[in-house]
């Protein structure tokens, strides 16, 4: 009797077997693949999120303080002084970040809270307030604030510490009136103004940099402001950043 072989499931050979591993490894290899480079886009995305936030909320802060320096609610009494910048404001010189120090009187405190002291009116009364901001040694832009109602009497309400992160260089200039006509005719740095009186607006440049290696390892060189600033080959992003305020009362 002869037997059929109908019927009867052929084994794969040995060909077919590679060939079936070959082909799962390259779909294995092709996910692989779209998961690192959606993990990487991602990565990308959150850094610069992050580091645009870092940056929004720096000029925020900064501009907010510089755009209320020198003022005076009653500018025609010499017990409120107009002095909009301090003698804290220091250039750092080359490969250093700057201080920036201003001064304004106001009826709010370092935490936007309206003085409780108040005047026969019933009204807050201004007390003075100076900001300082410069960098930590962590890439940190520090800020610090006093209150009070004299120079000998301002208290630290917001000690000197980090408030935004990843910011690499802090540079500042200041827009000088030369010639007394109402505008502005050089930018200088801290201290080279020939009168603090006359400085109108501040320019100010940030650099900075984002948590994680997103990117190609490659150095560069940065120009903040007057400033060039040099980056080892990390990998990570970075981005200068540029804005500038006017002195609040200077300007026309």
């Amino acid at each position: 009797m002869t037997l059929s072989h109908t019927g009867f499931a052929r084994g794969m050979t040995l060909v077919e077997l590679l060939v079936a591993t070959a082909v799962a490894a390259l779909l294995i290899l092709g996910l692989v693949t779209i998961a690192s480079a959606t993990s990487a886009a991602s990565l990308l995305q959150r850094n610069q999120a992050e580091l645009q936030d870092n940056v929004r909320y720096a000029t925020s802060l900064v501009s907010r303080a510089v755009r209320q320096a020198g003022f005076s609610p009653e500018p025609w009494d010499e017990e409120f002084g107009r002095v909009a910048l301090t003698a804290e404001s220091v250039d750092g010189g080359p490969g250093s970040s700057d201080r920036l120090a201003v001064r304004t009187w106001s009826d709010r405190n370092c935490f936007e809270n309206r003085n409780p002291d108040l005047n026969e009116a019933g009204q807050p009364l201004f007390y003075l307030r100076e900001s300082v901001f410069d960098l930590t040694a962590t890439r940190n832009l520090a800020h610090q604030c006093r209150y009070g109602p004299s120079l000998a009497d301002l208290t630290t309400q917001i000690r000197r510490q980090g408030v935004v992160p990843g910011i690499e260089s802090f540079q500042v200039l200041y827009g000088e009136d030369a010639d007394g006509d109402g505008d502005i005719e050089r930018w200088v740095t801290a201290g080279a103004w020939g009168d603090p009186g006359r400085v109108l607006g501040i320019r100010i440049g940030l650099l900075a940099v984002s948590d994680d290696a997103v990117g190609e390892a490659a150095a560069l060189d940065y120009d903040v402001l007057d400033m060039t600033e040099s980056r080892p080959a990390d990998g990570r992003l970075r981005r200068v950043f540029q804005f500038a305020a006017a002195i609040r009362g200077r300007t026309r």
